[in-house]
């Protein structure tokens, strides 16, 4: 297990908290993290600002952004002004003045950042290879969020390809949060994989969790791809942007769909009502429920992802 991985694993605590409206005992986690993982220190700082920050702990928050940046990090505007979290700070003038400093880093940073693809090759020689593009979460680095979860495609014979994103979210962590910038980028890398390697263009699959689960979704549905399916782990909140147009266009096309749902995570409801509406309009969905599951992937994600391919190339 990566040091990346293992932080994260040991973040799982603080999130549930969070979810479940405890934001001290989630700070108290945040804090014990800071402590113990100081190369994870760009997450630490933002989730402890945010933390302090729900808690209407303002000076706090105020305090420990000016640290970070002071520490020499950075995130992305964008994300401070639409955190709801963050929304006991916003427009006050002292954030909004480190906002335009971490606006400033964040833009010089992005001038040097390019698009990145991860291709894992299965060992068994086949004269064509299904293709599983699989897409990281927003925050995150397909090493941290992706890779070690969607290579055990490659033991059933799939031709695995991980995007990185050019969109930085704060030093070391990519999003996709211009739409159309992500869908150029992946189709880029689609025709990329399509001359490297013998693609299977009738068994196309595109995966992703939370941001790059919704991303996945829209790609699909949207004829961007050749998909004949997706499969969404706990997608996130833009997937249900114009999602029953893109829905209703995507009737008669043969796509299938699968949703990896947690009964923990903020989004449940809606993970429930976007299954329905693919049901309603005729295309195939299954929706695999985890009741005690966060927003992140099963812990026997090897099975889910089994039973997603078997069901989407049904």
């Amino acid at each position: 297990m990566s040091t990346n991985q293992e932080f994260f694993q040991t973040a799982d605590p603080l999130f549930q908290r969070y979810y479940s409206g405890d934001y001290a005992g989630a700070l108290e986690i945040a804090e014990e993290l800071a402590v113990h993982y100081p190369k994870q220190a760009v997450h630490t700082y933002l989730w402890r600002i945010c933390l302090t920050s729900r808690l209407k702990h303002v000076d706090e928050s105020l305090r420990l952004f000016a640290e970070g940046l002071e520490a020499g990090y950075w995130w992305a505007a964008r994300s401070l002004h639409q955190d709801p979290d963050l929304e006991p700070l916003q427009g006050l003038p002292e954030f909004e003045r480190m906002v335009a400093t971490s606006h400033a880093r964040h833009m010089a940073a992005q001038v040097a950042v390019q698009p990145d693809l991860q291709v894992y090759i299965p060992a068994s020689t086949a004269p064509l290879y299904p293709l599983l593009i699989a897409l990281h979460g927003r925050g995150y680095s397909p090493e941290d969020n992706s890779v070690p979860y969607w290579k055990h495609a490659c033991d059933l014979g799939w031709l695995v390809a991980v995007p990185r994103s050019s969109q930085l979210c704060w030093p070391g962590a990519y999003g996709w949060d211009d739409g159309e910038l992500a869908a150029k980028e992946i189709g880029a890398h689609y025709n990329t994989l399509c001359v490297q390697h013998p693609v299977d263009h009738q068994r196309l699959l595109i995966a992703g969790i939370s941001q790059g689960g919704a991303l996945a979704v829209h790609l699909a549905l949207g004829g961007n791809l050749p998909a004949s399916g997706f499969l969404a782990v706990v997608p996130g909140n833009s997937v249900t942007d114009g999602l029953e147009a893109l829905i209703q266009s995507a009737q008669g096309s043969g796509l299938r769909g699968y949703l990896v749902a947690g009964g923990k995570d903020p989004r449940y409801e809606t993970f429930k009502q976007i299954h329905a509406l693919f049901l309603q309009y005729g295309i195939p969905c299954e929706m695999e429920d985890h009741p005690e599951l966060g927003h992140e992937f099963p812990p026997d994600f090897e099975k889910s992802l089994e039973n997603a391919i078997r069901f989407l190339m049904s």
